[in-house]
């Protein structure tokens, strides 16, 4: 019963490491969820307000708001009525720059043996890391800030 059990949970493990191939990290969704809301909002966007319509914690909004600030893609105003407006064109900041601003340059040699030290003809995983990553790297390079719309029903103002 008890190998059972074991068996299940490191199954679990498995399984839970295996889902996430692709990942886009929490800093990277807040840095787009963001900047999308801010695009669309009509006036200033606090902490507060990113916090209420995202979920996300207002501390790691706040850390990644002043991520964005420093890079020049926001400005910050001070006061009650204060908070983050745009400061580039929504139309061209592209969601791959905002990733690679946050997670670092993503990589499209996977191999982690390197050519040199390979026993094999063959990649083994025939190219498909990198087809992949050239295709997530396409897609959010080609897309951007302003084709991101928040719902109809959101409350920005």
């Amino acid at each position: 019963m008890i190998v059972n059990y074991i068996f299940r949970y490191l199954n679990t493990k498995i399984h839970k490491k295996l889902s996430k191939i692709i990942n886009i990290s929490e800093a990277s969704s807040i840095a787009i969820h963001s900047l999308a809301i801010i695009a669309d909002a009509k006036t200033s966007i606090n902490v507060n307000k990113l916090s209420e319509l995202t979920k996300f914690s207002k501390n790691h909004i706040s850390k990644i708001m002043q991520i964005l600030v420093r890079n020049g893609y926001l400005v910050s105003e001070r006061g009650p009525k204060g908070g983050f407006v745009l400061n580039i064109s929504d139309s061209k900041i592209s969601l791959l720059e905002i990733i690679e601003l946050i997670e670092g340059v993503i990589e499209e040699k996977h191999c982690r043996i390197g050519i040199r030290g390979c026993p094999f003809d063959e990649c083994v995983f025939g190219g498909l890391p990198e087809k992949l990553t050239r295709e997530f790297r396409d897609y959010f390079a080609n897309r951007k800030i302003s084709d991101l719309k928040t719902k109809q029903m959101l409350q920005l103002n």
